[in-house]
C-alpha cells in the first residue's frame, strides 16, 4: 500500500488542473483575436507556454504516482482522474501556443549596426 502516492497524485491533479485552468484563462485575456501588441506581451505569452509544459510534466508525474498506488483504490483513481484532465488541458494549451507562435511578426526591429 502507498497511500501517500495516491495523496501526491491527487494533489499534483488538482494543483495542475487549477494551473491550466487559470492560464486558458491568461491567455485569452492576454492574447485575445492573436494580436500581440507589444514585446511585453510577447514575454507573457512565451512564460505562460512555459506554464502549459510545467503543467504537462507533472500531470503526467501524478498519473504515474497514482498508477503505482493503484492498490489504495479509490484516492488513486481520483489522482488519475485529477492528472489526465489537467494533462488534456495542458497539452490543448501548448498546442494552441505553438500554433499561435507559428504566426508572430516581429514587433520590433533589432539596429544590430551592421553586424548582421
Amino acid at each position: 500500500m502507498r497511500p501517500g502516492l495516491a495523496l501526491a497524485s491527487v494533489a499534483l491533479g488538482a494543483v495542475g488542473l487549477v494551473f491550466a485552468f487559470a492560464t486558458w484563462v491568461t491567455w485569452l485575456v492576454v492574447h485575445p483575436w492573436g494580436v500581440l501588441t507589444s514585446a511585453l506581451t510577447v514575454i507573457f505569452a512565451l512564460v505562460l507556454g512555459a506554464l502549459w509544459v510545467l503543467v504537462l510534466g507533472s500531470a503526467v508525474l501524478g498519473v504515474i504516482f497514482g498508477l503505482v498506488a493503484g492498490e489504495t483504490g479509490r484516492l488513486a483513481r481520483i489522482g488519475i482522474g485529477l492528472c489526465s484532465l489537467a494533462a488534456l488541458l495542458a497539452l490543448a494549451g501548448a498546442v494552441a501556443f505553438v500554433l499561435a507562435a507559428l504566426h508572430w511578426t516581429p514587433v520590433m526591429k533589432l539596429d544590430t549596426g551592421g553586424l548582421l
